[in-house]
């Protein structure tokens, strides 16, 4: 794609905010070394997101890894910042750097054991999402068949995340389950990455009265990479266009973002994939072609795709990070 002087100086000048990277745990291998943080660097990103806990995970486990990213982040300080707060971030793009955020691929890794979420705040924990497929203890997860809402235990656990000013994340939850925490939000949530139903039939995309809600909740939308959920053999940019479209055409660009879960080994994810089929049933279809990404470089070609389809410069503005900034600000 041929890629203009203009938008070239717009990205350079801003700042450009992508909701998760699923950086790789110790001994666990799908295709997301640490190595490939440095392309978000060299593309321009300024922040992303990784996840040291997940469903499958535990207390013990989940502090380990903490430590281990926090390790990781603090032995790299001309290129990583560890992101606490918005001004971190504004900080790298400054300096030229990645500020790393930490979220959670669910709830199920520390049980019923609430309390110690206010011990990973301190570690550095800003983003917790409810399930990641499957359901658990708090909610549904959207790939199971039986989603029974959130329990009585996750509406404890909805509003302790919001009393420790951590974002609650929706992403990978199931579709009522969602909806019950709209209803009882008093802070704006995010979906960090996910697709959009409407443009693509996949158990992990966004319907669109799930999007109504979120507008009215002032939370945002992370556009996935995926190109399962996308709906493109490639996953390419002008297919997440579509999808980022239709948000604004549905609700306006003050709710939507980038979340791309880039994976920089398939291969690896697809072999992951396999061995979890049940959260994964895209998996168990033999005609199943495996995942696909694009890149952090290839960013740039969806803010052209913005501005060859006419969006202001505002509406860019907010879309690659500004909605997430507003967001984050009034959470943490």
């Amino acid at each position: 794609m041929n890629i203009s002087e203009a938008t070239r100086r717009f990205w350079d000048t801003n700042l450009i905010w992508d909701m998760v990277y699923p950086l790789e745990c110790p001994g666990e291998s799908y295709g997301c070394p640490e190595k490939y943080l440095d392309h978000y660097i060299d593309a321009g990103i300024s922040f992303t997101n990784i996840t040291p806990a997940a469903d499958a995970s535990n207390i013990e486990l989940a502090v380990r890894t903490f430590a281990h990213f926090r390790k990781l982040i603090q032995s790299r300080p001309d290129a990583f910042i560890h992101a606490l707060t918005v001004e971190d971030v504004l900080r790298a793009k400054r300096e030229g750097k990645l500020a790393i955020g930490m979220q959670t691929h669910g709830t199920a890794w520390f049980g019923k054991n609430i309390g110690v979420l206010e011990v990973f705040r301190e570690l550095g924990l800003r983003t917790v999402q409810i399930a990641y497929n499957a359901s658990n203890f708090v909610g549904g997860g959207c790939s199971d068949k039986a989603d029974g809402g959130l329990t009585t235990y996750g509406n404890k656990v909805v509003r302790e995340i919001e009393r420790l000013r951590m974002l609650v994340d929706l992403a990978h939850t199931g579709y009522r389950t969602t909806l019950d925490i709209f209803e009882i939000a008093t802070r704006p949530l995010v979906i960090s990455h996910a697709g959009i139903m409407a443009v693509h039939q996949h158990y992990r995309n966004i319907m669109d009265d799930q999007l109504q809600a979120l507008a009215r909740n002032g939370g945002v939308v992370g556009l996935s990479g995926n190109n399962a959920y996308i709906g493109d053999e490639h996953g390419s940019m002008s297919a997440i266009f579509q999808h980022l479209d239709h948000v604004v055409q549905l609700i306006g660009p003050d709710h939507v973002g980038f979340g791309f879960d880039f994976v920089f080994e398939p291969a690896l994810l697809d072999e992951f994939a396999r061995q979890i089929e049940d959260e994964w049933p895209d998996s168990k279809n033999p005609a199943w072609k495996g995942f696909r990404f694009q890149r952090p470089k290839d960013v740039i070609e969806l803010v052209q795709l913005m501005f060859d389809h006419g969006y202001p410069e505002d509406a860019v503005k907010k879309i690659v990070s500004g909605n997430f900034i507003r967001v984050c600000t009034e959470v943490w």
